[in-house]
């Protein structure tokens, strides 16, 4: 029962951009040793991860960079068995944040307590976090690192004692759980796919005689992702074509902008992630002038 739960918050979409990591050290089935830290990430913190984590700039100034900070850190995941709530966003951010140091990867393998909650307890309407969290009287306040790491921790805790297991190797094999590891870590498919929803997109006409040249969306390549709370994926679109913009059903290198809907956002900063921003994400990494927007902000510049 030795494991070392983390948690990662980020500034903005890049994996990158990490503002506090959470680290919970379990050893004999007992929380043992607890670390939490803000990090600078030394690049801008978009509104909507101050939305959800409440973290600002001013926050961090005099804290320690991810490259400061990482001595102290390596010795909770080098050689460990790491678990995080939807692990495919924590560790890519380890992986990210590691790489822009140029240091070393480290070994580990890791698990998701996600999916292990998945399996453990089915019935749930859904398995995020909170609702695994609520279900269990696990006390939480979410999207502070060290709380997500710890309700991490105690999920999976409650897992091995409801499955009578005694380690995450024996919990996986008895769900038919992957255990994932750092050496075999691959890079997300980010082939573009239009789905059907998308197609009817690019015949969208301007409504508009003479779109305003000085508006942001002007020339610009659009690209929705995830349902909109406040209209239609048409109708958005509509909008942004009445302001000049191309919309497109896949990102590409001459994307824009890509619009994320309020509902898809939410699951975005938990690091549930569609293959749009996925490849939206590589390319920003590729130093493409691409921004993600939210629902929200995209309403603004609409109105305009």
């Amino acid at each position: 029962m030795d494991f070392v739960a983390i948690d990662f918050e980020t500034a903005n979409s890049l994996r990158s951009s990490v503002c506090s990591v959470g680290v919970v050290v379990v050893k004999n089935g007992k929380i043992h040793e607890e670390v939490q830290t803000l990090i600078n990430p030394l690049s801008e913190f978009h509104y909507f991860n101050t939305r959800v984590h409440g973290i600002t700039e001013n926050m961090v100034q005099d804290a320690p960079t991810f490259e400061e900070f990482w001595p102290q850190l390596k010795p909770y995941i080098d050689k460990q068995m790491i678990i995080a709530h939807n692990a495919s966003f924590d560790i890519g951010v380890l992986k990210e944040s590691v790489g822009r140091c140029y240091e070393t990867q480290p070994e580990y393998q890791y698990s998701c307590s996600y999916r292990i909650a998945k399996k453990v307890w089915p019935d749930l309407y859904n398995h995020k976090l909170s609702t695994v969290a609520n279900y269990l009287s696990i006390s939480l306040k979410h999207h502070d690192a060290l709380e997500d790491a710890r309700a991490a921790a105690l999920i999976v805790l409650e897992a091995m004692k409801k499955t009578r297991t005694s380690s995450i190797n024996e919990l996986s094999h008895l769900h038919k759980i992957k255990i994932g590891d750092s050496v075999t870590l691959k890079k997300p498919n980010s082939r573009a796919k239009i789905s059907i929803e998308d197609k009817p997109l690019t015949y969208i006409e301007t409504q508009i005689n003479e779109p305003n040249p000085r508006h942001p969306f002007y020339g610009a390549h659009i690209v929705f992702t995830g349902k909109m709370d406040s209209m239609t994926r048409s109708s958005a679109a509509q909008y942004a074509v009445d302001r000049g913009a191309i919309c497109k059903g896949a990102v590409d290198v001459d994307t824009n902008f890509l619009i994320v809907g309020d509902q898809a956002l939410t699951k975005y900063v938990e690091g549930v992630k569609s293959s749009k921003m996925l490849k939206a994400e590589a390319l920003i990494q590729k130093g493409i002038p691409l921004e993600i927007v939210g629902e929200q902000d995209f309403l603004k510049l609409v109105r305009h």
